[in-house]
């Protein structure tokens, strides 16, 4: 019976102790977003589908306030529009398994807002059609969590640069789905990270030569039920711009299949173009796009572009 109370003893204070740290982290977290919700398209995340959309929201700023700070998370891939501005953006999904690429950015857009209305526009692209989007605005110390992401957000699925600054008539927008309070899912508690916005571009360069190539791309097949990690051979159009670093845009020509997302692979020299797993990377556009970026900068001579109906060009 001794042994019994013991036993009894610690996991009462085990349970105790977890309950009390859980308490703390959630007030922690709560802290940083307030009631801040994970929301995305109403879409079917098992579908494993290629999907991109637009999360916007209209929020009032009153005069006084000692700043205007935005948190934000789309994971995979998101950018950041403010009052019709490109400011920001991530790849989140590039690097997974680090814990640190899994954080809220933290943006100072005091400089981007005015007193009274303001828009913001958060564009999510997702290869395999699952993630998650949280957002929060603070205002100041003792105003934080003024606007944050939950089920008045209005969600585009169809690009219209006419979005970023004002909505679109109602049946054109959708509510979002809403996932759930942190924490959730994979991205547990997060901490945040101070980055910087990103300037305009002002310099766009062609490439050098553009020629055809056959590149192996890896695709998973399934053989008797089984799901099988294989390659596949894929014609692809390499755009070379000499050594450099930038940011790749890619244009929709008009024969693209809409459906498909468009990959994309980094090389330094001709040989690595026929390594399958070398520096490849995903992008989504959504109906209506014609123009996408990255807003990841990369290191890089060789732009391979898997799917017809696209052309590249660098901007920094």
């Amino acid at each position: 019976m001794k042994r019994l109370a013991i036993v009894l003893a610690f996991i009462f204070a085990f349970t105790a102790a977890f309950t009390h740290l859980e308490r703390t982290y959630s007030q922690k977290f709560f802290d940083i977003t307030g009631d801040a919700q994970w929301i995305w398209a109403q879409h079917r995340m098992s579908d494993n589908q290629p999907v991109a959309f637009f999360a916007a929201r209209d929020f009032t700023l009153p005069e006084h306030r000692v700043y205007t700070r935005i948190k934000v998370l789309g994971d995979p891939e998101y950018t950041l529009f403010v009052n019709g501005r490109e400011v920001a953006g991530r790849r989140v999904g590039g690097i997974r398994g680090r814990e640190e690429e899994r954080v809220l950015d933290l943006y100072d857009i005091s400089a981007l807002v005015k007193t009274g209305r303001n828009r913001v526009v958060i564009a999510v692209r997702a290869p395999q059609g699952s993630g998650g989007l949280i957002a929060s605005i603070d205002i100041g110390p003792e105003a934080a969590n003024w606007v944050v992401t939950d089920a008045s957000w209005k969600i585009y699925r169809r690009w219209n640069p006419g979005i970023l600054v004002r909505d679109a008539p109602a049946g054109i927008w959708q509510p979002p789905q809403v996932i759930g309070a942190p924490p959730v899912g994979h991205w547990n508690y997060l901490a945040t990270k101070e980055r910087e916005l990103v300037p305009p571009p002002t310099r766009v360069m062609q490439p050098k030569d553009v020629f055809e190539e056959v590149g192996l791309i890896p695709k998973i097949k399934t053989s008797g039920g089984v799901a099988v990690a294989g390659t596949d051979s894929a014609r692809a159009t390499v755009f070379d711009f000499g050594f450099t670093k930038g940011r790749v845009r890619l244009i929709d020509t008009g024969e693209r299949p809409a459906s498909e997302a468009v990959m994309i692979r980094f090389a330094f020299a001709r040989p690595e173009l026929k390594l399958a797993e070398w520096n490849l990377r995903p992008m989504v556009f959504a109906p209506g796009d014609h123009v996408l970026t990255t807003p990841e900068v990369h290191d890089f001579r060789y732009a391979m572009v898997f799917g017809r109906g696209v052309r590249a060009e660098l901007v920094n």
